[in-house]
């Protein structure tokens, strides 16, 4: 591998090179834990996190991934040879086997030919088929071509995952500040809204404040509704333009370093019906009732059911689209959630809450009962677990404000 351009990195790296080895560590550790001899790394978060690799298009045929073994820590890392010059300024990436403009045939076989070579023809090999790159059918071909070898294949999607779902204190840190380019961005925002502005024109104010802040492009499109498009959940900004009277639902996410912190509020561009005040006042509290409720050490389902306790206790529920929340951490379009949820999917485990971990906990809205303003409003929290109990991220109010 070329690596002249490594003397030329002029510029500060998301984190220090013990902090990447910490990780790996974490990995190799459970790898034995499990009796595993390798995992090929393949879902675009976790070659972040172990790597600090970052890269903007995951082609679905490419073989883009990151062997690591149990037995130490001498990574190897496949990718594209287009993409020679990220590679040899990522400082984490030691060792590399390129891919030239070839099958996806060739790719595979260079693949199973490496890991052979290097004592891992007979091995037991996790791979992560639930990432979205490379195409299920590409990670297909691979496993059958490992198994020709010897190996046997497991599946290990979530076992990245679930160590990066408490954070280290560095990381915790970049979060901290992606929390503060994310009330700047609302706040910007917030001055913004006027009669005449269009909706595409709020999500520039917003993407100008995070980039000015040092922040980069979120893993999830910006949300922003208006009027009767308030209540548009996982809508884009449209070209509508703002009125007097209407409500203004924006919803994104702040990243730094890849890290997201998700914040939503709503507006009322003028006066807001009563109605409207009286939702927001409310459901407010229901952040609150969960910070005085869940300590470290509950399981994280509990979030869940202490806010659903409120909103029924105070009659919202029947308003509710969706009250609930999600795993925050590194994010890579068009994926920036993942498998954990505070209500548990399918078969994915509860887990308890520990100190470092960060979520969102959002209240969503559909109201279709034709109040004046619009047909939706929604708050957003990031919640970080401390020694202590739950802290909110965000320094701005939550209740409906009035611009």
């Amino acid at each position: 591998m070329k690596s002249y351009l490594r003397q030329q990195i002029d510029w500060p790296q998301a984190f220090p090179p013990e902090e990447y080895a910490e990780r790996r560590k974490k990995v190799r550790d459970v790898l034995v834990e499990r009796n595993i001899d390798a995992l090929y790394v393949t879902t675009p978060a976790n070659l972040t996190y172990l790597l600090g690799y970052d890269m903007i298009w995951y082609h679905l045929r490419n073989l883009t991934g990151l062997l690591i073994r149990a037995d130490r820590d001498d990574t190897l890392f496949f990718d594209a040879v287009g993409h020679r010059t990220i590679v040899s300024t990522t400082p984490e990436i030691k060792e590399v086997i390129w891919f030239e403009r070839e099958s996806i045939d060739n790719l595979i076989e260079k693949v199973g030919k490496e890991f052979a070579a290097r004592g891992l023809a007979q091995a037991r090999i996790a791979t992560e088929p639930w990432a979205y790159s490379p195409h299920a059918t590409v990670m297909s071909a691979l496993q059958q071509r490992l198994r020709q070898n010897g190996a046997e294949i497991l599946d290990e999607s979530l076992l990245i995952e679930r160590i990066r779902l408490v954070k280290s204190p560095r990381e915790i840190e970049v979060m901290k500040s992606a929390a503060s380019i994310a009330d700047a961005a609302m706040s910007a925002a917030r001055d913004a809204l006027k009669p005449g502005i269009m909706e595409t024109e709020i999500e520039a104010v917003i993407m100008q404040s995070m980039m000015q802040a040092g922040g980069g492009y979120p893993g999830i499109r910006t949300m922003i509704g208006s009027g009767p498009r308030a209540g548009t959940h996982h809508s884009p900004a449209h070209h509508r333009k703002l009125m007097k009277g209407d409500l203004v639902f924006i919803d994104f996410c702040s990243s730094l370093h890849r890290y997201h912190v998700n914040l939503n509020r709503t507006f009322s561009l003028g006066k807001p019906d009563g109605r409207w005040t009286d939702l927001m006042e409310k459901s407010a509290g229901c952040v609150d009732a969960i910070l005085a409720a869940v300590k470290p050490g509950d399981s994280w389902r509990k979030v869940a059911q202490i806010g659903d306790e409120y909103l029924e206790a105070h009659a919202l529920k029947k308003y509710i689209w969706w009250a609930g929340g999600y795993a925050l951490g590194i994010a890579i379009p068009p994926d920036w959630v993942g498998s954990h949820f505070a209500e548990p999917r399918e078969d994915i485990p509860d887990q308890p809450l520990q100190p470092g971990m960060v979520f969102n906990y959002e209240n969503q809205f559909d109201v279709w009962e034709d109040w004046p303003g619009g047909s939706g409003a929604a708050y957003i929290e990031t919640l970080l677990v401390t020694d202590l109990g739950l802290d909110i991220m965000s320094k701005l109010p939550r209740h409906l404000v009035t611009v």
